[in-house]
């Protein structure tokens, strides 16, 4: 059984982790919606948002990578298997990202907000190597995404015949891949320093170069899920506390200590993602045995995990910045919390109008063909 066929019956834990990934990213962008200035909130946005994902990305790098080392470990890597795989990825992303794509462009020409890069967005460049994203803000995440469904399919391909063995030559390009990343962060450093975290965010965490080994830690759980799998869940537990551990003294106390970007460029510009990626990658364990569980919060779980990418695509550039324009051209006055219970009500709902009826048929359309 593939690993998409698997998917279909739902891994419970794999849910949990989309569910808690997509709430995250909501709740970061929240501050925003009610003009809130503390900054304790808007650390805390950060932190959210940064870490929601960061589990986007490490999940997605595990399913897969899980799906390519099937067929990579089972010589069904021509390049027919690669096409195909290429389009069922894009039968899956595509379609409502150029949909979700189009609204804001409407929205870019309405809000007169800057325009020179919309080419850009539809070739997934507009923060290939450079950032030029002046709307639709969340979008720098699917290009890394997108850019990664190609690059590692073809280290993967055009590296096949260097190692005989597919066992170790998937595990060794994907280290390979997280190792280059690493030290193409260190020459960008080198090159290109930055010392706010504003320019930090744009310039270097959202750089499709610099950030494709995010992903490709999903890789490594899964070669160790396919290969290792009883050792895994026996130490899946004590890698997901050492995940906890290492979550605390990154996000907790190397800011008691100091380790700000102005005093410490290099670990942000360079140790910070791998070491985000590997906390993250070692939590993912736990979770994939965690098959099923029952429930009303099991079944909002679930909910919010098949809602989560129409949700991620909908919640910002779109729904906040459109239920904020409304209600200040009206003249409306809500507190806070009222303010927040309608966009969440409107970014649920529209999300799931997006789902049901857009990227559900297309699923099914895809699994038919």
């Amino acid at each position: 059984m593939s690993v998409e066929n698997q998917n279909s019956n739902r891994i419970f834990g794999l849910d949990f982790v989309r569910a808690t990934a997509i709430l995250f990213v909501v709740f970061s962008h929240i501050y925003y919606l009610i003009d809130d200035k503390n900054p304790i909130l808007i650390a805390l946005s950060g932190l959210f948002g940064y870490a929601g994902v960061e589990l986007f990305f490490v999940l997605s790098g595990f399913l897969i990578g899980s799906i390519l080392l099937k067929k990579y470990v089972e010589n069904q890597f021509s390049k027919k298997e690669l096409i195909v795989f290429l389009k069922r990825r894009w039968f899956r992303t595509l379609p409502s990202y150029y949909l979700v794509l189009v609204i804001n462009i409407l929205l870019v020409f309405i809000f007169q907000y800057p325009n020179e890069s919309i080419w850009k967005y539809f070739l997934f460049i507009q923060n290939l190597y450079q950032n030029n994203i002046t709307f639709f803000t969340e979008s720098w995440s699917l290009s890394i995404e997108e850019w990664t469904y190609i690059v590692m399919p073809l280290v993967l391909f055009f590296g096949r015949k260097l190692i005989d063995n597919k066992k170790y030559a998937f595990l060794f390009f994907s280290i390979a891949t997280i190792v280059f990343s690493h030290l193409l962060r260190f020459y960008n450093y080198q090159n290109n320093q930055v010392y706010d975290m504003e320019t930090w965010n744009s310039h270097v965490k959202s750089i499709v170069l610099l950030r494709i080994d995010s992903i490709v830690f999903g890789f490594l759980i899964a070669w160790f899920y396919y290969f290792k799998k009883e050792q895994l869940k026996k130490y899946c537990v004590y890698l997901f506390i050492i995940s906890i551990h290492l979550f605390f003294l990154q996000f907790l106390f190397m800011n008691l200590l100091g380790v700000e970007i102005i005093t410490y460029p290099i670990y942000f510009h360079v140790f910070y993602f791998t070491l985000s990626s590997l906390t993250f990658a070692l939590a993912l364990p736990m979770f994939i045995f965690w098959k099923k569980s029952g429930g009303i919060l099991a079944s909002i779980t679930t909910f919010l995990s098949k809602i989560s990418y129409s949700m991620y695509l909908l919640h910002y550039s779109i729904m906040s910045v459109v239920v904020k324009f409304i209600i200040s051209e009206l003249g409306l006055n809500f507190s806070k919390l009222i303010l927040i219970s309608i966009y969440l009500t409107l970014t649920l709902s529209f999300s799931y109008i997006l789902y049901r009826f857009y990227e559900k048929p297309l699923m099914d359309l895809r699994d038919k063909i």
